[in-house]
């Protein structure tokens, strides 16, 4: 895979290519995530595209050719004694493009992005997900708690770590 990638924010004209993206990504990998295919599937394509527009949080794109292949957002707690923190959420890069750093790479823009926004960033890792897990280590992340039984997806219960980064 020689094409070249290009990583930017999405606007709201790119809701459509997200919202496929981001569904396909609730079916790739259905214990990754704290939403589900079916809580997000007839979401209307204006909320998507609303969402996508409302500033401070942000989500980024890969693409090759056009064609959205990972994706990685970005959320400033709204609540006003916690608007000091952000979520990193929904990392997923598709299946032909692992391996390139793409992961890597949409999650340094997020982290660049929150840098101006919050003092502290926050992220879950699914606990068994060891590729994600030492790419968040690596760029600095802390595991500061673990939940057992956080999720289950298909008869299985999941124990996520909860991270953080601190800018400051």
């Amino acid at each position: 895979m020689s094409e070249t990638i290009t990583i930017r924010m999405l606007e709201p004209v790119d809701a459509a290519a997200f919202q496929a993206f981001r569904l396909c990504a609730l079916l790739d990998r259905p214990e990754a995530f704290g939403s589900s295919y079916d809580e997000e599937k007839d979401e209307p394509l204006g909320e998507v595209a609303q969402r996508l527009g409302a500033r401070p949080n942000a989500v980024f794109g890969a693409f090759a050719e056009g064609q959205l292949v990972g994706i990685a957002g970005f959320a400033r707690n709204p609540r006003l004694k916690q608007k000091h923190k952000g979520l990193l959420w929904g990392v997923h890069v598709d299946r032909q493009w692992r391996g390139q750093g793409l992961g890597r790479k949409l999650t340094l823009a997020v982290i660049e992005h929150a840098r101006q926004h919050v003092d502290t960033l926050h992220a879950t890792v699914m606990a068994e997900n060891v590729t994600a897990r030492n790419l968040y280590l690596a760029l600095g992340f802390v595991v500061f708690g673990v939940e057992k039984d956080a999720l289950r997806e298909g008869g299985r219960s999941y124990t996520d770590e909860l991270l953080r980064l601190d800018f400051q």
